[in-house]
């Protein structure tokens, strides 16, 4: 038997197919004598350039030992289901096992993107803060620009 890494790409809007192809995957192999080394649903990713007007897809890959009529099954049934916008079989030399370094990567910038949007929160919350607190000035401010305008009319009248 052979080892394999197997890439695929899944519509964006079909995106939670992802994790049951994966299982379907991994169920073909295991029946049919084979090794699942690593299974990763990788998540949404922005694509290098636009497949099927798409600029996002979901990434699944699968590192497999297996023979090559299990490969000829999986890479037929990536023909025939059209959530599958992309796919790649590769020859292994060795079994992977350890986490991808896609997958490191997409949780690297999905926690950069949370501080972002948790700093962008904050700087809205603060500019907010800001013109709440400006506009209670300006009120107290044109008090006294009123009482004093008030006052110099009075004056005036005296004067007269």
């Amino acid at each position: 038997m052979r080892n394999y890494e197997i890439v695929f790409l899944v519509h964006p809007d079909q995106s939670d197919q992802t994790s049951s192809i994966l299982s379907k995957l991994d169920k073909l192999v295991k029946e049919s004598g084979g090794n699942v080394h690593r299974s990763e649903n990788i998540g949404n990713r922005k694509l290098a350039y636009p497949i099927q007007d798409q600029f996002k897809a979901s990434y699944g890959l699968l590192n497999i030992e297996c023979n090559l009529e299990t490969i000829n099954e999986i890479k037929s049934s990536f023909k025939f289901n059209d959530s599958i916008i992309r796919n790649l079989v590769l020859n292994a030399r060795k079994a992977h096992q350890e986490p991808s370094i896609l997958l490191s990567q997409t949780k690297e910038d999905n926690e950069k993107d949370s501080y972002q949007e948790a700093r962008e929160a904050a700087n809205k919350a603060v500019d907010q803060e800001a013109k709440a607190a400006s506009k209670s000035s300006e009120v107290s401010s044109e008090e006294p620009v009123k009482a004093k305008e008030a006052s110099t009319e009075e004056v005036k009248e005296e004067s007269k």
